[in-house]
């Protein structure tokens, strides 16, 4: 009997072991010796970042030295200003403050173009990790299913072993030996034999089964948990990611608000230095141009310049065309013999007007701001002569920038470059697209049209539409 307990205790025991083997303290299973590992994701710095880093730097840098020049200058402005603002140093110094705070403006623009660049970037990537981390989580959610049915299938099938090893623990039957020799005749023997055959078939099939269950719950067990880490490491990355989308964004606006200060500002101080510099000439009698002049204004009258001079043929080239609109407009040569080939002699130029004080020189204001040409102050009506023979190739009438102004074509130079005249502002245009004129020609009568402070003549020399100092040729 003792003998018989003993058997009894071991079957049970071995069974208690199989299940605790295989469920966890929670009701299903546990991985004592499972390690869960976290990647570290190290976003590494491209070569090309690193230059947009160096540039943003300078770009930086830039916009604290031009801050500085600025603060300088009003310091010295508030001095200027204790004594008198009707000076040309006080205009002077003013012009030298709106000029940095030019050059700011456009140092602002480009570290807005930066932080729209970085915006959209990072946003692109927010939008597609997040479609990463939602495609993931159902991933996570399908996996979590297929969990749960692994798990409802190896709980019934535990159940199922159970209940055969509390059977055979109930009948008292603990192993096939003795169950065998408990038979009372070789029929019953051969019988018994094979119903326990049978059982153990069975049973082993039970445990076979149990153990593939495990086996595969523990395989999606595993990947359920890396999917979890790697989950966990996107919503890392988004949430880093939103939280510089959120710095860009507010250095942005900020960034904005600061331009939009400066704009006003600047306005305000282009306005006093226009006053004031109207007032100095009006009294002094050196006009010019106001130095405040809209950049996009500067810019197209430019390129319409130079497409006039691109566009103009070598004398051989030349063919017998004539304009249509003898207005505004530009035109060909007509005769090769209306303009220079190839000489030096293009340079013997006349002066423009029979006044020759300067009042704004060549290449530069008094201020530091580029002058591209010479200004001979004169009164309005006074004659304007071809400084040298050739053929008007343009004619405009602005009310910005120069105004009413022509430019003629005399040919090329002894290194086979185009040579072009201008003369802006006048009040008056006496000739058209076209038209060949002399040497000290009447072409035009002085003015104060366009970007005029009272009546000058404004002269350049444009040599392949490089501006040089007309001073250098005038006879």
């Amino acid at each position: 009997m003792h003998h018989k307990n003993s058997i009894k205790f071991t079957v049970l025991f071995l069974t208690l072991c199989l299940m605790i083997s295989f469920i966890s303290p929670g009701g299903y299973y546990s991985y004592a010796d499972e390690k869960k590992s976290a990647t570290s994701v190290k976003e590494s710095t491209t070569v090309s970042e690193k230059a947009k880093l160096e540039a943003q730097r300078k770009l930086e840098e830039q916009r604290k030295e031009f801050e500085k020049n600025i603060a300088d200058l009003d310091t010295k402005l508030n001095a200027l200003a204790s004594v008198s603002k009707d000076t040309e140093e006080y205009i002077d110094t003013l012009d030298q403050k709106i000029g940095y705070v030019n050059q700011q403006l456009t140092v602002l623009d480009n570290q807005i173009a930066d932080f729209h660049e970085e915006i959209d970037a990072l946003q692109k990537k927010i939008d597609e990790n997040q479609a990463e981390a939602d495609a993931l989580q159902a991933e996570i959610d399908a996996v979590q299913v297929k969990i749960d049915v692994l798990n409802r299938e190896f709980q019934e099938k535990l159940s199922e072993y159970r209940s055969r090893m509390r059977a055979v623990y109930v009948s008292g039957s603990s192993s096939l030996i003795e169950s065998l020799l408990e038979c009372s005749d070789l029929s019953k023997l051969f019988t018994r034999y094979e119903m326990i055959r049978t059982m153990s078939k069975a049973d082993s099939g039970l445990l076979s089964d149990i153990q593939a269950e495990t086996d595969k719950i523990m395989q999606q067990e595993s990947d359920l948990n890396a999917k979890k880490a790697d989950l966990d490491l996107m919503k890392s990355d988004l949430y880093h990611k939103k939280n510089d989308l959120e710095t860009k964004q507010s250095q942005l606006t900020e960034t904005q608000n600061v331009i939009a200060k400066k704009k006003i500002a600047l306005s305000v101080d282009k306005a006093e230095s226009d006053k004031l510099f109207a007032e100095l000439t009006a009294r002094n009698g050196m006009y010019s141009e106001f130095r405040n002049e809209d950049e996009a204004v500067k810019k197209a009258v430019e390129a319409e310049i130079e497409a006039v001079i691109k566009g103009i043929k070598n004398p051989e080239d030349v063919t017998l065309a004539t304009t249509s609109d003898r207005e505004e407009t530009t035109a060909e040569i007509q005769k090769p013999t209306d303009v220079y080939d190839r000489s030096d002699a293009v340079y013997n130029m006349t002066y423009p007007t029979n006044y020759r004080t300067i009042s704004a020189g060549f290449p530069n204001y008094s201020s530091g701001q580029y002058h591209g040409g010479i200004d001979f102050p004169c009164p309005t009506g006074s004659k304007v002569v071809a400084v040298q023979s050739g053929v008007v190739s343009l004619v405009k009438k602005l009310t910005t920038s120069y105004g009413y102004y022509v430019m003629i074509y005399h040919g090329t130079d002894s290194d086979g470059r185009h040579v072009f005249t201008l003369y802006a502002h006048n009040s008056n245009i006496l000739v058209s697209p076209g038209d060949s004129v002399a040497k000290g020609q009447q072409i035009a009568k002085s003015g104060s049209t366009g970007n005029s402070t009272g009546p000058h003549c404004h002269f350049e020399i444009r040599v392949d539409n490089q501006r040089v100092n007309p001073k250098n040729y005038l006879m």
